[in-house]
């Protein structure tokens, strides 16, 4: 990474891209002048040069559906509360027809997980007169999904250039990473200074609590299954990973030694599994027998994703979000650090320490640029 690149993401209006490449130049090179420079006039571009103001009315923050995978989903409405609470905005969550995890007939598949994040209801946002950023939106399209997401006026705008913005209403549709976010946290914020997973574990414990009927399926599964034993829950992704992890098979091959060590301190341990593959269900129950307990959930035997296969897509979430706080429930963890499952199911619960392991680096503390590469 160089401060060419920086520059020129910067001369093109990739604000994002280029505060990115400065932040990999300030790894390495912690007293670049360049560097710090070009963030203050990435900071003076935002209309951050005053710092991050709060008003005095109310103002709203439009939470889209980033529109894959459930935990991506749940990240980007993370990232993009981060937001909210540092502009003081009201947030509202909206998953709508970009949503994997919609029934047909359902307004808002959001809630069909979790509880609303906020009182804001959609009269709040549709008001007469109300301003909108970016400008693609307006009043009678803020219903409309995957509006130049990728390409156009107003695309790939993450939570980055929210910050500075005075509109009434702020739309986030492009996927907002919290480790990004991070830098622009203000000295007054109580999230400054704070590590990544506390931020998350904040955000999580304020913001998302699920309905009362996903609550009740855990608690009755794990009452019934469950609660006799002590648990290694083990998250193993398969199916369409492989197309963003070109070492995927690798790190599955790991899992079992990984495993091994971990029962040769805790013996009396079972494996709780969660899978998206029956190819991976059937090697735990091979290699582990009748200690591996795993939920009757779908599963895909292709390198099609599940979620992408026309399953009921209520039905679909439901799955993943059981098994993930199952997963929370149990006395150590261990899973694949590129996954968003995995990494989500850390800021479930305050592990301590020695009960919670990754194979490969935690990708949310990963600075990536191939989303604002243009």
């Amino acid at each position: 990474m160089n401060m060419e690149i920086a520059r020129e993401a910067f001369a093109k209006g990739n604000l994002q891209k280029a505060d990115l490449c400065c932040r990999l130049i300030l790894t390495k090179e912690p007293d670049s002048k360049e560097a710090q420079a070009l963030i203050e006039d990435i900071r003076e571009r935002l209309g951050l040069g005053s710092g991050i103001s709060v008003a005095s009315h109310p103002r709203y923050l439009l939470i889209k559906a980033w529109g894959f995978g459930f935990w991506s989903d749940l990240d980007h409405v993370l990232g993009s509360l981060l937001v909210a609470e540092l502009t003081g905005r009201i947030p509202l969550v909206y998953w709508g027809r970009n949503s994997l995890f919609r029934d047909e007939g359902t307004d808002n598949a959001f809630v069909s997980f979790f509880r609303p994040v906020s009182d804001a209801s959609w009269q709040d946002i549709t008001r007469p007169g109300q301003s909108y950023f970016p400008p693609k939106w307006h009043v009678d399209n803020l219903q409309v999904e995957d509006l130049a997401k990728w390409e156009g006026i107003g695309a790939r705008q993450t939570g980055l250039y929210l910050l500075g913005r005075s509109e009434d209403v702020v739309v986030s549709d492009f996927h907002t990473k919290i480790n990004d976010l991070m830098p622009w946290i203000p000295a007054h914020s109580a999230f400054h200074g704070l590590p990544r997973e506390a931020i998350y574990r904040a955000l999580v414990q304020k913001y998302i609590r699920v309905q009362p009927d996903i609550a009740q399926a855990v608690a009755d599964t794990w009452n019934r299954h469950m609660a006799r034993d002590n648990w290694l829950a083990v998250h193993v992704r398969g199916t369409d990973k492989i197309h963003e992890m070109g070492d995927l098979h690798a790190v599955n091959h790991a899992y079992h030694a990984r495993i091994a060590r971990i029962l040769e301190v805790n013996p009396m341990l079972r494996i709780f599994l969660l899978t998206d593959s029956v190819q991976v269900v059937a090697e735990f129950q091979q290699r582990w027998g009748d200690k591996v307990f795993t939920l009757d959930c779908q599963r895909g035997t292709s390198t099609t994703g599940v979620h992408l296969e026309g399953h009921p897509g209520t039905e679909l979430g439901k799955q993943v979000l059981v098994d993930a706080l199952l997963a929370s429930r149990c006395d150590f963890f261990l899973g694949n650090g590129g996954s968003n499952v995995s990494t989500g199911i850390q800021h479930l619960k305050n592990w301590q320490a020695g009960t919670f392991f990754l194979i490969g680096p935690d990708f949310l503390g990963q600075i990536d640029l191939s989303l604002h590469d243009w």
